[in-house]
């Protein structure tokens, strides 16, 4: 034979697998509504983990266990997303219609038209009051002051990477996640009316904001860069001032709303730019359909502290999906660590790891159960 005849029977084969991948998923779809009318977690890990150690038992390929266990857990973590998927919808009009019942008010950083406003709106609905706050500080004393029943926080962006003020207020405060939404982040270069893009010699806006125009900055570099407390707000500014040289980055939102004149579109280093936020309640308000788990964990200075806090996670098959650094404030060289997992308090597997944690003496809190968020398509 052939290349082309192999080639020819690889791609015959593709489309066989990927006709039997889709009728798998169609069957899982079915059995995650089953869970739901039910009521019972769509997360099962001793299921999960007993089908990968049969497909590695039955291998008699050329593939390795490695292999195997890669592609499989690839192949259920798609299921749980389409069966996660299929129950969203439903779950955040349920979310919606029981917070605007009671007419709640949720807390953002920033000036009106920032992107926490955007999150804030997209997870809970228009009806809600929207409260901002200037600074971080003042967001997470908003549930103290009684100024907002909830507090929306930004904790990572795909490009910039973990919001390190908002982690840290977070776990000084007393307040626990109970939701999450991610949407898209798309920056404009915002001046006034009248200005045009080669007058602009300076541009402010939050770091995080000019952290993720790095490229637009480095090939711009006549335009000095100014540090701010928000994007939405430095807009708010520059329109004020009325200098034709300056300018803002910030999002569309804020520039219709304070009248500002986009110069330029998509300053983002990508178009794959996303901002998750998290929902925090004074209280344990976790929904019952929560499928994801974040905790932190604080460890001695001691050689291999890190691995033998993790080694429970992996033992129990358990998927970790995020871990985050963080130095613990008044113990020099001793650190905690922000960790995403799948599941939720209700998990069996989850409640043994957490509980061998604490016998191991590893200090942990959790800080939130919720729903996970659907990365958006821009």
């Amino acid at each position: 034979m052939s290349v082309e005849d192999w080639r020819a029977e690889i791609n015959a084969l593709d489309i066989e697998l990927l006709r039997l991948l889709n009728q798998r998923a169609r069957l899982a779809l079915n059995v995650g509504e089953s869970k739901r009318d039910a009521g019972v977690h769509l997360c099962d890990h001793t299921r999960e983990r007993e089908v990968i150690e049969r497909m590695c038992e039955a291998n008699e390929g050329l593939l390795d266990d490695r292999a195997v266990v890669e592609l499989f857990r690839a192949i259920i973590h798609e299921s749980r997303r389409i069966q996660t998927r299929a129950t969203a919808q439903s779950s955040e009009e349920q979310t919606v219609h029981r917070l605007d019942r009671n007419q709640v008010s949720v807390a953002f950083q920033g000036a009106p038209g920032a992107f926490s406003e955007d999150a804030a709106v997209k997870l809970l609905g228009q009806e809600i009051a929207l409260v901002p706050r200037p600074t971080f500080e003042s967001l997470f004393k908003a549930t103290d002051d009684g100024s907002a029943e909830y507090v929306l926080a930004p904790i990572e962006n795909s490009l910039a990477g973990f919001v390190q003020p908002s982690f840290d207020h977070l776990l000084d405060s007393r307040l626990f996640i109970i939701g999450e939404v991610i949407i898209p982040i798309a920056h404009c270069l915002i001046g006034c009316k009248g200005s045009t893009f080669e007058m602009i010699a300076a541009v402010e806006s939050h770091p995080v904001a000019l952290d993720q125009c790095r490229r637009f900055l480095a090939a711009n570099p006549q335009i000095k860069r100014i540090a701010a407390e928000d994007t939405a707000g430095s807009v708010a500014r520059v329109i004020a001032q009325g200098d034709l040289t300056r300018a803002a980055i910030a999002g569309r939102r804020a520039a219709e709303k304070y009248g500002g004149l986009i110069l330029s579109e998509h300053l983002e280093d990508s178009r794959e730019n996303f901002t998750r936020f998290l929902l925090l309640s004074p209280a344990k308000d976790f929904p019952e359909d929560a499928d994801q788990l974040s905790l932190v964990i604080e460890l001695p200075h001691q050689p291999g502290a890190l691995h033998s806090a993790l080694e429970p996670f992996a033992r129990r098959g358990i998927d970790l999906l995020k871990i985050e650094g963080r130095p613990v404030k008044g113990r020099p060289w001793e650190y905690c660590f922000f960790l995403d997992v799948r599941g939720s308090t209700s998990d069996a597997e989850v409640i043994d790891t957490l509980n061998e944690l604490r016998r191991s003496r590893v200090e942990t809190r959790i800080l939130g159960a919720y729903r996970s968020a659907r990365v958006p398509t821009n």
